[in-house]
């Protein structure tokens, strides 16, 4: 697995640790950030990787400084 897979499956699971903390479903970070129900599975599965502006939105979805959705350990 590459440095940058690696990355990615972190960020993947932090994601999904700080939505869960927020009580959030797949579908009601979906609707609050503005992406796609698919794609938030992607990024928690490791399979995708967000832009900047994906980050962003996400951030504002989860009520959270962008800076906070990058403040993960692999």
């Amino acid at each position: 697995m590459s440095k940058n897979q690696e990355y990615i499956n972190a960020f993947g699971k932090h994601l999904k640790k700080l939505r869960e903390q927020k009580g959030l479903t797949q579908e009601e970070l979906s609707n609050r950030s503005g992406q796609a129900f698919s794609q938030i599975g992607r990024f928690e599965r490791g399979v995708r990787s967000p832009t900047l502006s994906t980050l962003i939105a996400i951030a504002n979805g989860l009520d959270v400084h962008p800076k906070k959705l990058l403040d993960f350990d692999f």
